[in-house]
Parts: structure tokens; sequence; C-alpha cells
């Protein structure tokens, strides 16, 4: 069966499309892979960004990242350039990706570049097109917001395709995932986006296709449920240091071998951070009192994870040592991206500081640089 949509032809739902343009508005860490993954698998790729230094340095294939596998592709691409022309961008394709970065402020989500991009895009006046949003959003956004502010478009369909990666795995988050996300405005452009994600896989993962109002809900969801079982595991393993005989890491893996659980993330340790599960499962949260349901689980979980870096700290500090080093302090450790939001270790670190401690960070110049920022002279310093 063929199926012509937007002007795209797939073979099947799970054919790769080999002669198709696909633009990807805003080409930062995860844009630029989305970009070159597609590129990888035979599409004709253009990607979008403001910055006319950044597209000049991925044209001219001299960019330096630090996620793995970046580089390589990006040097060995042969059909994708970069522009910082919008009206290019919206021309070249009919299917748009757009990965735009979703801030985050005291009041949770801040969709300024989300909103003002639709806007122009808007202002354009574009027709037959299909849009998928790969940024984070807050539950009603599509609907609310984001169809709005399109309403000068002809025959525009809006999608939500938030992916599950992790900061310098993002390669493998999009070409072996464990499931593929997909709000679709019509079972016809799922087809589209199923098929564009099976030209990329190099495995075989769930496709999970549902409303866009169900996949809004389904992304914050699955956060929130790793976020609970890591602060579940450092409960238990807070609980297990302060019962004599037994062992944290035994009762863990115990329990992780049982079917209805698994041992992903069920490990003592820090507690979880970084730039999606915090603001996740606390954006799911609000939502819940918008809706008048109570999210006990929610903040439960966001609170237990703020009293384990309590209860580190407080450990540590009773050992009353000369010197307390942390090293690596970055949310995710041994990873080549260093992201310093919402890092439980530099949390601790802190905390044992202000009881008075000799605390040292040993980390990258510019990781350090960036807590002497955050937090002055309250630590010291050593780079490696």
């Amino acid at each position: 069966m063929l199926f012509r949509i937007l002007g795209l032809c797939l073979l099947s739902a799970s054919a790769p499309l080999l002669s198709d343009n696909i633009s990807v508005m805003g080409v930062g860490r995860l844009g630029l892979t989305y970009a070159l993954c597609l590129e990888k698998a035979g599409h004709h790729v253009l990607g979008l960004d403001v910055s006319e230094s950044y597209v000049d340095l991925l044209n001219e294939k001299t960019l330096v990242s630090n996620e793995p596998g970046i580089r390589e592709m990006l040097e060995a691409s042969q059909n994708f350039r970069a522009t910082t022309s919008l009206q290019e961008a919206l021309d070249f394709a009919d299917i748009y990706f757009i990965v735009v970065n979703t801030a985050t402020g005291e009041d949770g989500y801040q969709f300024d570049a989300l909103t003002g991009l639709l806007k122009e895009i808007n202002a354009q006046k574009v027709a037959h097109k299909h849009l998928v949003i790969n940024s984070t959003l807050f539950p009603g956004y599509v609907r609310n917001t984001a169809l709005p502010l399109l309403k000068d478009c002809t025959d525009v369909t809006l999608s939500y395709n938030p992916p599950f990666i992790a900061q310098g795995e993002i390669v493998a988050g999009l070409t072996r995932p464990d499931m593929v996300l997909i709000g679709e405005a019509n079972s016809h452009v799922g087809d589209l986006i199923e098929g564009l994600y099976r030209s990329i896989h190099q495995n075989n993962p769930y496709i999970a296709r549902m409303s866009v109002e169900s996949a809004e809900i389904a992304k914050l969801a699955l956060n929130c449920y790793v976020t609970a079982k890591v602060a579940f595991a450092n409960l238990i393993g807070d609980i297990a240091d302060e019962t004599p005989g037994s062992d944290k890491y035994a009762i863990l893996n115990a329990i992780g071998q049982d079917s209805r659980v698994g041992p992903k993330y069920l490990k003592p340790g820090y507690g979880f951070g970084g730039p999606c599960f915090v603001r996740d499962n606390r954006a799911l949260a609000d939502y819940a009192d918008l809706l008048g349901i109570d999210p006990l689980s929610f903040r439960a979980t966001d609170a237990l994870n703020a009293q384990h870096a309590v209860y580190m700290a407080e450990q540590l500090v009773k050992q009353d040592l000369e010197e307390y080093i942390f090293e690596d302090v970055s949310y995710k450790p041994n990873c080549p991206v260093k992201i310093l939001y919402a890092s439980q270790k530099l949390e601790v670190a802190r905390l044992v500081a202000e009881q008075g401690k000799n605390v040292t960070i040993i980390d990258e110049p510019s990781v350090i640089a960036e807590i002497q920022a955050l937090h002055g002279d309250l630590f010291h310093y050593m780079a490696r």
C-alpha cells in the first residue's frame, strides 16, 4: 500500500523515507542529534538556529561537541546543513521537528522560545505542513496555546513527540530506545512520524501512539515514576544504614529481581537531579493541582529526594573529617556532558560546607567556574 502524506511518500509505516526533506527547528544538543540521526538514515535535513556563528560551525563541520558520536556524524554527513533563515526552513520541507529549549523558571516551565517560534510560523501563513513538537510541554499546551497560535495557517497539523534520552547518551537514546511516544494529530501523520523513527532505529522498540493530550501526560508520568523509584531506593537504603547488620545493596538487589519491580534505578546513592526528572515531577504535580487532584505521591517523591540529601550530609558531618572531597559533581556521574542543574551531589557538598566543614570540589575548570559563580568561596577548588 502506498501512502502519500503531506507530499512525502511512505511505502509502509516502517519503511524508511529516502527522498524526503525534514526541517529541524532548533539544533542544539538534542536537535542536532535528531538532525544527524535522520541524515544518517538517508533523509535530507535542514537545521534552523538563531546563531550565525553556530550555524557556520555546523556547515563547516568544525563544531566541537562533548556529546558522544556527534562530531563523527557531523563530519560524515552529506545531506545536512544549517541556516538562520526561518523562511528557508519553512520552504525546505513539509514536516518540521521543533526542538527548541523549554526553560525552567520559579513558576515552572517557560515556553518563550517555542511560543515565539510558533508565532513566527503563523506570521508566514504556512499551508499543508506538519509540525512535530519535541520540546517538553505542560499538559494542555498544544490545545490551549499552540493551536490558537497557528490560527492563520491552513491545513497544518500539530503533533507531540517528546524523546526519552540521557545526556551523554542521546544518540543511543534516539536510535535504540525502549519506547517512542507519539501524540499524533491524526493516524496518517502518526504513520509518517513512526516511519521516520523506524528509519533511524537499530532495534525494534514499542511505538506508543496516542492523542496529543495523552502524550503530554505520559511524558511527565514516565519520568515521575522513575523519580519515585529512585527516591524509594534511597529511602530503603537510609533505613538499612540505620539498621545494624543490614546491607542496602543486597536488599535492593533482591527487590529488583521481582519482575513487577525490575532492577533499573533501584540502587542506593545520590538522589535524582538534572534538567528533566526534577522539573517533570513538579510539573505533573502542578497540573494535578490545577485539576483539583492532590498529587501526594509526586510531592512526596520531591520531599524524599530533598530529605535524602540532608541525610547524606548529616552522615558525612558525623565523620568529622579534616577535609571532605567531592569529585565530578554534575548530576550524572562519569558523563562527558557536565550539567549542574539540580545536582544532588553538589547539594550535599553545600550542606556539608554550610556546617563549617572544609569541602573541596575537584572537577573540570569550566565546572569549577560555574560552581564559583553560584557559591563563591563556600568551597575550596581543585581543577583536574
